[in-house]
Parts: C-alpha cells; structure tokens; sequence
C-alpha cells in the first residue's frame, strides 16, 4: 500500500498522510512530479528544434490509455521530488539516474 503526504495550497506539509488512492478532500494537496527529458544534442532555446523523449501509456491504463504523455507520478510519504522522480524513471521506463542529474525546471502549484 502506498501512502502520500498531504500539503496547504502553499505548499506547507499538514502533517496528514492518507493513503494514495483515498479520497482527496478540499484543501489538501499532494506532490506529483513530472519529468520532461531532452536529448543530450538538445540546442539551447532560440537557436533549433530539439527532441523530447516521451513514452506510450499502457493500454490497459485506467486513463488515456495508449496516449503519448511524459514521464511521472505521485511523490510518496516521506519521498523527496527527486527521489519519486528517480523512481518513477527507473520503474516506468528503466532509466537510472541520480538525483544530482536532474534538473527543476519549475514547481507548479494548482
């Protein structure tokens, strides 16, 4: 069973932990992180078209089966971002990186 920690709209920690798939009532938040990889020859902004690697969703997935997404998932109890960004690298695509390899390109709250 997985468990996920529960935040304020400001990002605060509540101090809750519910379990993953439990109701989500109004007000809490929960982390999800969102890995968008480049090729390495990815030019830098303004100067050329780069390549994004992205992956097939399952087709037996609950939702938007067979759709083309980018890799990510929930950020688990006691997790860091990059630690659920490692893992979900490793689990859904089998990619091994170190957190120190990954780079935030933006922390979104919605």
């Amino acid at each position: 069973m997985e468990y996920i920690d529960v935040y304020t709209r400001d990002g605060i920690p509540t101090g809750k932990i519910k379990e993953k798939h439990e109701a989500k009532l109004p007000g809490e938040y929960f982390r999800h992180v969102l890995i968008i990889m480049k090729t390495a020859d990815f030019p830098v902004p303004g100067e050329g078209a780069g390549m994004y690697i992205v992956q097939q969703r399952s087709l037996k997935a609950r939702y938007y089966a067979g759709k083309w997404d980018m890799t990510g998932g929930g950020v688990r109890s006691g997790e860091t971002p990059g630690e659920a960004a490692v893992r979900e690298l490793s689990e859904e695509l089998g990619i091994v990186v170190k957190p120190q390899d990954l780079k935030l390109a933006f922390d979104l709250k919605i």
